[in-house]
């Protein structure tokens, strides 16, 4: 049932009907296993990215920030490059391991290894690309930036008094 309050300034409606009603009561839930966060995504075996492309993502960005402790860690530097290196692990830790717990290929179905992935084909949202095709705009960009900060830190450190 609905009431209309005359007394405010504007009409206020206050439902009476889940007032009386007893409040639901909480019930903890079991802990959740890994394998009921599975999603399973039944073409991923078939047509999707394979996890050793974005395990090469990762270990790439991952050189880099060694490569940039390397050349350029010093007592100057340290606060900024552990700040960067924190937010670095936390963000492909979360990338990373969303992209390989998510979209699973169901249980039992054997999904394309790395060289069928290369050789075939993959699905994106405006069609279909070659895998190698895939695995270059994965990879290229991240292998840019290693090369570029090898040669900035040999520069640096060639240079440095």
């Amino acid at each position: 049932m609905t009431t209309l309050t005359a007394l405010a300034p504007y009409p206020v409606f206050r439902d009476t009907t889940r007032a009386s009603r007893p409040p639901a009561q909480m019930v903890a839930s079991a802990d959740r296993e890994f394998e009921d966060l599975r999603r399973d995504a039944p073409d991923l075996g078939v047509n999707g990215v394979h996890p050793t492309a974005v395990k090469a993502l990762i270990g790439v960005y991952g050189v880099l920030l060694l490569t940039f402790w390397a050349f350029f860690g010093g007592p100057e530097t340290a606060l900024t490059l552990g700040i960067i290196t924190v937010l670095g692990v936390m963000f492909f830790g979360l990338l990373g391991g969303g992209i390989l717990l998510s979209d699973s290929i169901p249980k039992g179905e054997r999904g394309r290894d790395f060289g069928e992935f290369l050789n075939g084909h993959v699905s994106i949202a405006t069609g279909w690309i070659s895998g190698r095709e895939a695995f270059a705009q994965i990879i290229v960009l991240p292998l840019a930036l290693l090369a570029g900060a090898v040669v900035f830190g040999a520069i640096w450190r060639l240079t440095a008094g």
